[in-house]
């Protein structure tokens, strides 16, 4: 005997399935999110960078605590957003009534514990390294078109319009170093922090950055994959052309240590600060400029006409609808905080 349905609770039903939609995260898993997100906690670090590239940073409940240079001179707010170390607390997320969750699935707080408190959780960044730069690329719009999908309306367009302004610079910048042979390509190395063995290695964003820009990355000589330490015996036998400091760390790491002393890029100058930015460059959407700032770095001739401030700007305005002054600009190509300083006050 079929049951009849009243109207009246039909009508109930049926508003209750239109309030939620299926969303694929980087994983792979479908998960079943409100139609409509208000409130995001953000528990890996690049969270908050794709949040505020929406305009979306004040759905922000909670976030890892990092401390990226420009992070609060390009949005005030970010300070008020209550910040956590290690794992989140599902009582807290609980109260502050998150809609969604962002997590990476190396991070303390499992996706067991977040379904089980009944919090959508999406893995936003990738759980395997990329295997290529191809790999790297399709990672990097995904990752960004991801939030799009989750914050819904506008978004979804803004996602696009970034992934176009991505395959068109790495377009321009590939086809730029395609034309020096393999033989001639500078050997780079990247000092991650807070020691100068520490690096991320093949697989690594930053290692596939490199690649596309144009230089031979000589932690592929390593089996290490992802983030690690090089040994001091293998560096003297790379002997890269070019080494490049990251996350705000001191050129001392490898200029005060006698060790490096008969290393190319020690001998001939080329050991250099990244620029950082609203979050650090070797990671989040901000990678499309370390793209190019390596390219101009390793090959200046070959990239004379490719104007940094100018693009650096340029994505700002467009991209965070923040205005950076000359001065902001110069300081944040140098690596420098707004105030002129260069220091990384959690050694992460």
């Amino acid at each position: 005997m079929r049951r009849m349905i009243l109207p009246g609770l039909l009508a109930v039903l049926l508003a209750g399935a239109a309030q939620a939609r299926s969303v694929t995260d980087l994983a792979g898993r479908q998960v079943e999110i409100p139609d409509t997100v208000r409130r995001v906690a953000c528990l890996e670090v690049l969270c908050y960078q794709e949040m505020f590239m929406f305009g979306a940073d004040d759905k922000v409940t909670q976030m890892v605590a990092t401390s990226p240079p420009w992070m609060q001179r390009t949005n005030p707010r970010v300070a008020a957003i209550p910040k956590f170390s290690g794992a989140a607390n599902v009582e807290d997320l609980l109260a502050r009534r998150a809609d969604v969750a962002f997590v990476n699935v190396s991070y303390g707080l499992t996706l067991a514990k977040l379904s089980a408190a009944g919090i959508p959780a999406l893995v936003s960044q990738p759980p395997k390294w990329p295997e290529n730069a191809e790999g790297f690329a399709a990672d990097a719009r995904a990752m960004v078109r991801l939030f799009g999908r989750v914050l819904g309306g506008g978004a979804e367009s803004r996602a696009e319009a970034w992934c176009a302004y991505f395959d068109a610079h790495v377009a321009f910048v590939r086809g730029r170093v395609a034309t020096i042979p393999p033989e001639r390509r500078l050997k780079l190395y990247y000092v991650r922090g807070p020691k100068a063995v520490n690096t991320q290695s093949r697989g690594g964003y930053f290692n596939w950055v490199g690649e596309l820009a144009g230089a031979r990355m000589v932690v592929n000589e390593s089996p290490m994959v992802g983030k690690g330490d090089a040994s001091m015996e293998n560096l003297i036998h790379w002997n890269p052309d070019v080494i490049v400091v990251g996350r705000q760390y001191p050129l001392g790491l490898v200029l005060d240590d006698p060790r490096w002393r008969d290393i190319a890029a020690v001998r001939t100058g080329r050991v250099h600060s990244t620029p950082e930015g609203v979050f650090y460059w070797d990671g989040g959407p901000e990678q499309v400029l370390l793209l190019q700032f390596l390219a101009k770095l390793l090959y200046p001739d070959l990239f004379a006409d490719l104007d940094l401030a100018a693009e650096i700007r340029a994505y700002y305005a467009r991209f965070y609808r923040v205005a950076l002054s000359d001065d902001d600009v110069a300081k944040l190509l140098e690596g420098r905080s707004p105030d002129g300083s260069r220091f990384n006050p959690m050694n992460n």
